[in-house]
């Protein structure tokens, strides 16, 4: 068992706009946390380097060549959903008048 213990990497401040009742949450957390005598910010930044990692992952399988038609002309949605154009009219595309 070594005796030698690595330096923990320097923490930086980030800023993230979460919605308010996360934040109110995460004020909560930090209060019951500090009470009960953990670190609720170290539980943070582990998640936040899972996630990172876990993104990177994803964007790499997303940008890895396959075997698949190239979809990348295809327009796609923020959230990836994709969802054809059809998807969105309405299904009766008359004006409303009597026909």
């Amino acid at each position: 068992m070594g005796l030698l213990k690595r330096k923990e990497e320097k923490s930086e401040t980030i800023a993230v706009r979460v919605p308010g009742s996360l934040k109110t949450q995460l004020e909560e957390l930090r209060q019951r946390s500090d009470a009960a005598g953990f670190d609720l910010t170290a539980t943070i930044a582990e998640a936040l380097m899972r996630l990172a990692k876990q993104v990177g992952e994803e964007l790499d399988a997303a940008n890895a060549p396959t075997g698949k038609a190239n979809r990348a002309g295809a327009p796609r949605q923020a959230n990836g959903s994709g969802r054809a154009a059809s998807e969105h009219s309405p299904v009766d595309s008359s004006s409303g008048g009597e026909s």
